[in-house]
């Protein structure tokens, strides 16, 4: 499956950029209220804020390189949620920044994953578990934005999945 989502950040893509390059470790663990465990993993608490907590879950998050390509940087990261693997899929995706005039960022959020659960698991995503996965790409991408803009409430311009 895959989803994505877009967000601008208003700020020019060298400060952006110049944030990831510092320290892009700590980009995911501000957005997203992140606690260290041991230096090795991330562990966040994803989903949307309006959400009743069973429907969120925690999730370690484990960031690759900062690519750099033409004008933009790409962040990749993969995240699973160790307590329920069999029930929350695992997720691969890009954090595309790139350039969008000379006073704002757009930032890109690409999703991989597979639904647990062989071909019920496909099903019910097809029905509803894909809306539930958009919404909370949304709210973590939103949350990435704030961060990067510098503050922490919600960006509130809406992309596109």
């Amino acid at each position: 499956m895959f989803v994505q989502d877009f967000q601008m950040i208003e700020r020019p893509f060298d400060d952006v950029a110049e944030r990831l390059r510092a320290d892009p470790n700590r980009l995911l663990t501000e957005a997203v209220g992140v606690a260290q465990d041991d230096g090795e993993h991330l562990r966040a608490r994803v989903g949307p804020a309006s959400w009743p907590a069973p429907l969120a879950r925690t999730v370690e998050v484990r960031p690759g390189p900062l690519r750099t390509y033409g004008d933009g940087v790409i962040l990749a990261f993969e995240w699973d949620s160790p307590r329920a693997a069999s029930l929350f899929p695992h997720l691969d995706a890009d954090l595309d920044f790139a350039p969008f005039g000379p006073e704002r960022t757009q930032a890109t959020l690409r999703v991989r994953y597979q639904p647990p659960g062989g071909v019920i698991g496909r099903r019910a995503d097809q029905l509803l578990l894909h809306r539930i996965a958009e919404a909370t790409i949304r709210s973590f991408l939103v949350q990435i934005c704030a961060a990067l803009e510098g503050h922490g409430e919600e960006v509130g311009r809406r992309g596109a999945t």
